[in-house]
């Protein structure tokens, strides 16, 4: 029964926005509800394994999050003060499920995350080859605007509300396929239906910012990624000449303009500026205040976004409801707690423990929760969980190489 939960709760991750009950959020409910409750069953197991660092980590982030909660949104909460909550008290149940799950049963949660990818692979692939709209149903309120989507040039909903969020997905399963049994060939096809079905620009900027920053990492590759900069971009130009990529894309459109002036970039697509611009704009908001905690209350940055959109001309919107970064939000609200909170989670991100093209991946993901992308949402939690329980079943196998006997200590024996 306990396994069973364990698997419900870790399902709902990988199908963060169906819906059962019609609710008008993006993300919903049932994956908390059943990775608490998976949580809840795993206790004993969580106790001897779970990483205590990682541990101390996410319950001092749920922590101070509800006691910022009760201190600048009680007594009369609003809705946006409740999705602030969620980000701090979620990370924990997804991370504890699938760790416990993956630490006891690595076979079923691999088929699970296998599963779940092959049916957003297969919806995908349907509503871009017939019909924009099939299974659009599972999505509620936001199904009307599959057709409209795909009309404008962007890119299927797929099991998403939209492309945006249809090609983060995509991404976080890459890099979760890759670290459960190093899934590289599932990995890739769904990168490929990240930039492909649901042209996510988000999605191209994640790999290109995640790919510069790994290498950048790495010494003599760097060093070769710089030399290749300007032949690379040379032939991407060839690339554009040639005719070869279709004309109607988005994503082509926007390589065509980066490819002519990489600083328009930002001012020639309003996706691009509100969501890369107001990731920029949020920081240095960040940068003006002094790292000094703001609160969780969403009023407080509501009553800032004239003052913003007036300070950043270039800017065309922001998003009310906070800004549109998974971790700046978090630091915006808690100021320089919130970069102590953050800084174990996300440097499991950047230790190296499987092949490159995983650790690449797990790079380029970290730069999909710096974009749109709330820690709220189970992807985050969830990878961050298998990530630890790959590494603590890596060591565990390398320390029994380490203890076998060898041939001659048996011929002694």
């Amino acid at each position: 029964m306990r396994v069973f939960i364990l698997a419900i709760g870790l399902i709902f991750c990988y199908f963060p926005y169906t819906q059962i009950l019609s609710i008008e959020s993006y993300t919903q409910p049932y994956a908390l509800i059943g990775c608490t409750l998976g949580a809840a069953v795993s206790i004993t197991t969580l106790a001897y394994n779970f990483p205590k660092a990682d541990a101390i980590a996410l319950f001092a982030l749920a922590f101070v999050g509800i006691l910022g909660f009760a201190i600048n949104c009680l007594p009369s909460p609003t809705e946006q003060d409740l999705k602030s909550l969620l980000m701090y008290v979620s990370p924990a149940a997804f991370a504890f499920t699938s760790f416990a799950l993956y630490h006891e049963r690595p076979e079923l949660t691999e088929r699970i995350i296998i599963g779940a990818a092959c049916i957003w692979l297969f919806v995908g692939l349907v509503q871009t080859l017939v019909s924009p709209t099939f299974a659009t149903g599972f999505v509620g309120v936001w199904q009307d605007s599959a057709g409209v989507v795909a009309d404008s040039g962007r890119g299927t909903l797929g099991l998403a509300p939209e492309p945006t969020h249809h090609g983060f997905h995509m991404m976080v399963l890459a890099a979760t396929l890759a670290v459960v049994r190093g899934r590289n060939w599932y990995s890739v096809a769904c990168i490929f239906a990240a930039l492909v079905f649901a042209r996510s620009s988000s999605s191209l900027l994640a790999l290109g910012l995640g790919s510069a920053l790994f290498f950048g990492l790495q010494s003599k590759k760097g060093i070769a990624m710089l030399l290749l900069a300007f032949p690379l971009y040379f032939g991407l130009g060839l690339l554009l000449d040639s005719k070869v990529l279709p004309d109607s894309s988005r994503i082509v459109d926007l390589l065509q303009t980066a490819y002519e002036s990489p600083t328009a970039l930002i001012m020639s697509d309003y996706s691009v500026n509100v969501r890369v611009g107001g990731v920029a704009a949020g920081f240095m908001e960040i940068l003006d205040s002094y790292f000094i905690p703001q609160g969780l209350s969403g009023e407080v940055w509501k009553n800032q976004v004239s003052a913003v959109l007036s300070k950043y001309p270039w800017l065309f919107n922001i998003s009310d409801s906070g800004i549109p970064s998974g971790f700046l939000i978090i630091i915006y609200q808690l100021g320089f707690i919130g970069i102590i909170l953050l800084y174990v989670p996300i440097s499991r991100f950047f230790q190296r423990q499987g092949s490159g093209f995983e650790n690449w991946l797990i790079v380029c993901v970290v730069f999909v929760f710096l974009g749109q992308y709330l820690l709220s949402t189970p992807g985050f939690g969830a990878l961050y969980g298998l990530i630890l329980a790959k590494r603590l079943a890596n060591a565990r196998a390398e320390n029994k190489l380490l203890t076998r006997p060898t041939k001659s200590q048996l011929l002694t024996i």
